[in-house]
């Protein structure tokens, strides 16, 4: 059993798509309470809008920051968790990195906000290969929605 669950946040800017994950001890989530996990996953709502306002240089609007959803990659969350699996993340600047992703999206692909990104405030995009491994074929400026 892994020892960590990993909250996914994601959030829709000038309809492009943002995720930023974050991992949690297993066991610190299991013996919280229900009013303490509200309040962290109010908390990592919060870190993910400062995260990317950061990582963008664009002032989030306070609808732009109550639109970013939080889930947990959790089975008995919901259908669409239940869909996500872990991948790792192979070249570019996640390389290494671990992420969920809903293999019945139908676009194959996922951009995530990268420090190392080329572009300040871009997204870098990892596909898989037709071998099942998740890799990286370029980095996306800010604005631009697709990989």
């Amino acid at each position: 059993m892994d020892d960590t669950i990993t909250i996914r946040c994601t959030t829709a800017i000038d309809g492009c798509q943002y995720t930023c994950t974050m991992p949690v001890p297993r066991a610190l989530w299991d013996d919280s309470s229900e009013e303490w996990r509200s309040e962290f996953l109010d908390t990592c709502r919060d870190r993910t809008a400062v995260y990317v306002r950061h990582e963008t240089g664009v002032e989030l609007t306070e609808q732009q920051t109550a639109g970013i959803a939080v889930a947990l990659d959790r089975d008995e969350e919901s259908e669409v968790l239940a869909r996500l699996v872990t991948v790792t993340l192979f070249g570019g600047p996640l390389d290494g990195e671990t992420v969920a992703v809903d293999l019945a999206d139908p676009e194959p692909g996922i951009g995530i906000i990268a420090a190392g990104c080329s572009y300040p405030g871009g997204r870098s995009w990892y596909e898989p290969g037709a071998d099942g491994r998740w890799a990286w074929k370029h980095d996306i400026p800010w604005g631009k929605c697709d990989g």
